[in-house]
């Protein structure tokens, strides 16, 4: 596997406002590369915010792979 590096985003990202919103409901976006590499896109969304930046990201019809995970 290749190495991880972090991308943060320079906006402000609202923090979740469900009821269900605890350190263990906190969700990340993943990018791999054509060349195996992953990195960390941005992290301490809400699941539904994580989701959605996965199908932006994947609409722009670039090879890579994106893909939300819970934090645990």
């Amino acid at each position: 596997m290749g190495n991880c590096w972090t991308i943060t985003s320079s906006k402000p990202h609202s923090p979740p406002t469900d009821n269900n919103s605890g350190p263990q409901n906190t969700w990340s976006v993943w990018r791999q590369g054509d060349d195996g590499n992953r990195f960390l896109i941005e992290a301490g969304l809400s699941e539904d915010v994580a989701k959605q930046k996965v199908a932006e990201f994947e609409s722009h019809g670039h090879k890579q792979l994106y893909w939300a995970t819970q934090s645990r």
